[in-house]
């Protein structure tokens, strides 16, 4: 059933396309014969394979191949019996043996940055360095035997060499000495079998003296080697005969030193082979952005049939519930259907394969150890089965032998028989394979089947998307809505009398009421996912401008704090330059003997001590002035406030000042005792009235609102100067929110009990940085 199931979902197809990038002739034979894991442990490791392949190409290094079948020609001629190689096999076999070795000191430098799981088995390469250094230094590249392979065969070379110069130079001299005698022919001097020759006329032949070797077709030519070449000529036949039999020595210690060695060369070639699967699924998973979901619930995010064009395909998001056991998926004829179960259980077999699914990073499913499947038109003339009793030996097998972690894929259950009949069966047999663990998923246009989808636990509609304006099939998935089969409308376009199709929807009733029901509740639900995604789209936008306007503020204080800073620096070296001068004044008074000179001088002074209270600042008035008794009813400025107060109670050395809303116990050494604010001239433009109060009132609120309250609370008050703030908070949970807010804020200059008078623990008295 395994192999049926994957025949029948064109999983060799995808292998041919894996098939092409494979580099030698054994990888593809591989690719060819590769089947999806059955356990978890062999699909991770599948997996992780084609993930280190996948990092290794992305660092440039590749499984060398281009000479892997040649040492496999090699080989396959040393287990035939072969005693001598011939120097091509045996250079492949030395060039195949040096890659190896370079491919794995390449990888083994590189295994800071991209080690794996294919380290164990690079690192088991054999590395023969004598043997292919040997093999490479007797041969050529163009596969001959090298002419210095050994001391006898160079010298035995260079004597061949020179003998046929030899040769060849005496030739050319009696040749010339022939020439327009009539004696040869006008064609040049020859070698046949491999003895210097002459063409001569057959008339003359008496004219030179030698062996005849050869004679041409028409009988006029005879090819005369002279006499006097006759001694080197065999000289150098001999020379040839010594020259072959070193060669064969040669090539008979070359094929013994590679039989030595066997072992280890059949194991290089079987871990480069199995490299060149690996690496070939990672140049389809690299080349399709294919990707490995997490086990999980069915959650594919843009899931695509791995066999249609990228360019063309519609990409679906199959998510499923977590008891899903059954999903009936329902729609037109060419709605694409068939596809989607196609492209869900590729989606398996292509993750447990080491191939990776086409669907997003992101997604998820759960395992399947196997799929089985029933789909297609499986009728059989000489097994005696119908169409529908090819469905049902199909499903039989499904049902016994069907497991926990199996996925079945079931088009349309009930096709061939009596649909009332067949959709009974269908129902029967779909919740028997929910009991028993199997996960399917069915296509169907049976409104039995989309019924009992929607009634029973672990049961799940589906459709595919339909246009009814245009009548045209959207090929995307839509959940836990059945679709229509939209009869009646495919027959419009197949071109039916529409007196036809009136009748026909006369006569179906419900039915095609039915149709329309859900063909309006499908375009409901995609309203309803077009506004949610519009909502989340806004959402994102008021998230984004949101923490940008939280920067912009961030920004903004801390531009006022440096300008505060700026402002505090400038205002102590205006003060410290004031002082001086004073200080300047004060030394020269004291020499001054004028009276008239002492007061100029105090003048000056008088003047700088003005500058230094900024307009409409107030200042105690000092120790050699004199001080009226502080009264009720006197208005008075605070040691650190930037407004005044009135005075309600009086004592010895403390009274109680009223600010607005909030009564002040004070001593006297912090009050100064001023004019009323509307009669003291110029101070109409400080103390005008206070519109924040200087209290906070949070009782009633959550601390979240709390904070929200103070922290407007405190950015108005720095707007207008107020310094010191009461907070009431009483001593419960909201306490201890506010105050850890407070300690943390860069605003304060600090935060305190109130006093007793004031709330007690009930509040805090903070004082923003002046």
């Amino acid at each position: 059933m395994v192999n049926y199931s994957l025949e029948k979902l064109e999983f060799k197809r995808i292998l041919e396309i894996v098939m092409g990038f494979a580099g030698s002739q054994a990888g593809k034979e591989l690719v060819s014969s590769l089947l999806p894991a059955t356990d978890r442990s062999r699909a991770r490791i599948l997996e992780d394979e084609t993930l280190h392949a996948a990092r290794l190409i992305s660092a440039e290094i590749e499984p060398p191949v281009s000479n892997l079948q040649g040492i496999i020609a090699a080989v396959r001629s040393l287990d035939s019996g072969a005693i001598s190689l011939d120097p091509l096999h045996l250079r492949s076999a030395g060039e195949a043996l040096s890659d190896m070795k370079d491919f794995s000191a390449r990888v083994g430098s590189s295994t800071d940055t991209v080690s794996g799981i294919l380290d164990t088995s690079i690192a088991s390469i054999p590395r023969l360095d004598p043997l292919f250094r040997m093999l490479l230094r007797i041969t050529t590249p163009d596969g001959e035997l090298a002419s210095d392979a050994s001391p006898e065969l160079k010298r035995i070379s260079r004597k061949i060499q020179s003998l046929r110069s030899s040769l060849a130079a005496k030739l050319s001299a009696i040749s010339s000495r022939l020439a327009g005698t009539g004696v040869l022919r006008d064609s040049p001097s020859s070698i046949r079998a491999g003895r210097y020759v002459l063409p001569v006329t057959a008339g003359r032949r008496g004219s030179v003296k030698g062996l005849i070797h050869d004679r041409s077709e028409s009988g006029s030519t005879l090819f005369i080697e002279p006499a006097e070449l006759v001694e080197g000529g065999n000289e150098l036949q001999e020379a040839m005969l010594d020259f072959q039999q070193e060669k064969r020595r040669i090539l008979r210690d070359a094929t013994t030193a590679l039989r030595k060695d066997i072992e280890e060369v059949r194991n290089g070639i079987s871990v480069l082979s199995e490299l060149d699967l690996v690496f070939a699924r990672a140049r389809y998973h690299v080349r399709e952005k294919t990707s490995f979901p997490e086990e999980g619930r069915m959650d594919l995010r843009e899931l695509a049939h791995p066999l249609l064009p990228h360019d063309s395909v519609v990409k679906s998001r199959v998510k499923l519930a977590e008891d899903w056991r059954v999903l009936v998926i329902s729609g037109p004829n060419a709605g694409g259907k068939s596809v989607l179960l196609k492209a869900l259980s590729l989606a398996s077999i292509c993750n447990r394969s080491g191939l990776g699914v086409h669907a997003s990073a992101s997604s998820s499913m759960p395992f399947f150890n196997r799929v089985m499947v029933s789909m297609g038109d499986n009728q059989s003339i000489a097994m005696h089965l119908s169409t529908y009793s090819a469905r049902l030996s199909e499903q039989k097998d499904i049902l016994d032998n069907g497991g926990l972690e199996t996925l079945a894929i079931i088009d349309e259950p009930a096709a061939g028989t009596d649909p009332v009949t067949g959709a009974a069966l269908a129902a029967v047999f779909l919740e028997e394979m929910a009991d028993s663990g199997v996960r399917t998923i069915v296509s169907t246009h049976m409104g039995q089947l989309k019924l009992l989808a929607r009634e029973k636990q672990g049961f799940y509609n589906g459709s595919m998307s339909f246009n009814p304006e245009t009548l045209t099939p959207g090929f995307e998935f839509i959940s836990d809505i059945p679709g229509a089969s939209c009869t009646l409308e495919a027959a419009a376009i197949a071109g039916f009398p529409e007196d036809m199709l009136k009748r026909a929807s006369d006569l179906a009733g419900d039915s095609f009421s039915l149709d329309s029901l859900v063909v309006s509740l499908r375009d409901l639900e995609e309203t309803r996912q077009k506004e949610l995604h519009r909502l989340t789209e806004d959402r994102k936008y008021a998230r984004k401008s949101r923490k940008y306007l939280e920067n912009q503020l961030k920004e903004t204080r801390f531009d006022l704090e440096k300008k505060i800073e700026a402002v505090d620096e400038e205002k102590i070296r205006t003060l410290k330059d004031i002082q001086s001068r004073a200080d300047s004044l004060l030394v020269s008074m004291a020499k001054t003997s004028s009276s008239e000179e002492r007061r100029g001088k105090r003048k000056k002074i008088s003047e700088l001590a003005a500058k230094e209270s900024p307009a409409g600042r107030l200042e105690k008035p000092s120790s050699s002035e004199t001080v009226s008794p502080i009264q009720i009813g006197d208005h008075v400025q605070i040691e650190g406030w930037s407004v005044s107060g009135t005075v309600e109670k009086a004592g010895r050395s403390n009274v109680m000042v009223r600010v607005g809303s909030v009564l002040l116990r004070k001593k006297l050494t912090e009050l100064t005792k001023i004019d009323h604010p509307e009669e003291k001239q110029g101070a109409s433009s400080v103390y005008q009235a206070i519109e924040e109060s200087p209290e906070a009132n949070l009782l009633g609120m959550t601390v979240d609102e709390a904070i929200a309250e103070l922290d407007i609370k405190l950015d108005n008050c720095t707007a207008i100067g107020l310094r010191r703030i009461r907070v009431i908070h009483g001593k419960g949970r909201l306490m201890q929110g506010v105050t850890d807010w407070l300690r943390r804020d860069k605003r304060l200059k600090s935060v305190s009990m109130a006093s007793p008078e004031e709330g007690g623990t009930g509040a805090s008295i903070i004082v923003l940085r002046g």
